[in-house]
């Protein structure tokens, strides 16, 4: 009796042994995972890029989904402007009249009338030729895509850069993706990031983007997975071409991971490129980036299962693992170990933050403490919610229910075509580069935007198409 009961005993020690050491084992491949992100973004991020011959670098078709003003949007709009790049042109694509956001549109086009540029108002109607394609999109649930679709037609370029209402862009960041574009990739993103804004919830933001965020974003992206988000992303027209443009993705919500797969798919490769995309919204709180977060969750529970390990990853989750599996197995101090653990953990992520800066914080590194801290903890709190709630996530004023792999089943409906023609196509005219551009370029090509004084350029009069 008493041997039965003893080798049942042993039997559950090794088990437990055994799973203990497996843990541990997790724990190493976190801490390795940990320090992967670190050590390529130091290698990654903000690198000058590789100058080339402009001349031969292909042009871009900027296409910007706009929905409602915000307060930071004309500052946003105005840094796509004044890229310093040879040839892009910039598809602005308003869903919905907003007589607000086309003035504001239509401000900037004429403070920059070198540049060529086009404006869409009205999603429900595009054409392919002389053929109306209604049906088409009447099935697309995803906003984004149903906005973008007339741009996308009217693209003249081989490149085309997905780039979101919210994003500021710096003069070099463009040329610096397209050098990314080598001849055996597709398809470059760049990683979620946000400017300097004031505020603690700003702080935050900043935070959550440039340590738990960015180490797994890079580390996830330099061992091959698909982690692509599509706020700015510079893709070749041909690989969306191929599967029939941009409506082929407005079944999903998550539409930049299946680009992604599309891409990947065709034999291209994935890049990230070297300086982050600095998300500029005027509009934010902790409560806005906390239902963001959970849409986001829930969106990855749809696409991997693995999304159901991520609180296991966290830092206070592995330092308690860690506490209990040292002390069972070693006889160590399981306070120590989980204070040890939280310390380490704590100074990579400022590490990580500042290599994603890229330079000095606007805060202190108090505030980054206690942003730090909220952080951590209020994961448990989004991981709960996504885990636990329904499948409807709100997202761009719409709500959707969630099927697998982010299919979406759309509960409030896309507004219906107007009576009236509703897209309104504006176009100024390609300039021809020429030796008197600005001098203010530090490019050996000036872009469309340099051009002097003296160069002609036509803009053509507003029509309906």
């Amino acid at each position: 009796m008493f041997g039965i009961g003893n080798n049942s005993g042993d039997v559950f020690h090794v088990i437990l042994q055994t799973f203990c050491y497996l843990l541990i084992g997790g724990w190493a491949f976190l801490a390795t995972f940990h320090l992967l992100g670190i050590i390529y973004g130091l290698y990654k991020f903000h690198r000058k890029p590789s100058h080339s011959n402009l001349k031969e670098i292909p042009g871009v078709s900027i296409i910007k989904p706009l929905t409602g003003l915000d307060t930071n949007l004309y500052e946003n709009l105005k840094t796509f402007f004044n890229l310093q790049y040879p040839r892009y042109e910039l598809l602005f694509c308003v869903q919905e009249h907003d007589n607000e956001l086309i003035d504001l549109i239509e401000r900037l086009r004429e403070e920059y009338p070198d540049v060529d540029s086009q404006l869409f108002v009205g999603s429900q109607k595009f054409s392919s030729g002389d053929k109306l394609l209604k049906n088409d999109t009447m099935d697309i649930k995803n906003p984004k895509i149903y906005n973008m679709l007339p741009a996308y037609e009217k693209a003249q370029y081989p490149y085309i850069l997905i780039s979101d209402s919210g994003l500021l862009m710096h003069e070099h960041t463009l040329y610096d993706m397209v050098m990314c574009m080598t001849d055996n990739v597709g398809l470059v993103h760049q990683m979620p990031f946000t400017c300097d804004r004031k505020g603690f919830a700003a702080s935050v933001e900043k935070v959550y983007f440039g340590t738990q965020h960015a180490r797994m974003y890079m580390t996830i992206n330099l061992i091959g997975i698909n982690c692509v988000t599509g706020m700015s992303c510079l893709i070749r027209k041909e690989c969306i071409d191929r599967v029939g443009g941009l409506r082929a993705f407005g079944h999903y919500i998550a539409e930049d991971y299946y680009i992604a797969y599309e891409v990947a798919k065709q034999g291209w490769k994935l890049r990230v490129a070297s300086t982050p995309a600095q998300q500029n919204s005027g509009e934010y709180s902790v409560s806005t980036w906390i239902d963001r977060m959970i849409r986001w969750c829930k969106l990855r529970m749809r696409l991997s299962p693995l999304a159901y390990l991520e609180p296991l990853q966290e830092c206070f989750s592995s330092a308690i693992l860690a506490g209990i599996v040292t002390n069972y197995l070693f006889e160590w101090n399981a306070l120590v170990v989980a204070a040890c653990h939280i310390l380490i953990w704590f100074i990579l992520d400022y590490l990580m933050l500042r290599i994603t800066q890229g330079g000095a914080l606007p805060f202190s590194k108090f505030e980054f403490a206690i942003a730090w801290l909220l952080r951590e903890f209020s994961s448990f709190y989004i991981y709960f919610k996504a885990f636990t709630g329904s499948s409807i996530v709100k997202w761009r004023g719409k709500e959707y229910r969630l099927g697998s792999g982010t299919r979406a089943e759309e509960l409030s409906s896309l507004p219906l075509p107007p009576p009236a023609p509703s897209l309104l196509v504006e176009s100024s005219s390609s300039t021809t580069l020429s030796s008197s551009s600005s001098s203010n370029s530090t490019l050996p090509v000036a872009g469309p935007h340099l051009l002097s004084s003296s160069s002609s350029s036509t803009k053509q009069s507003s029509q309906l198409v």
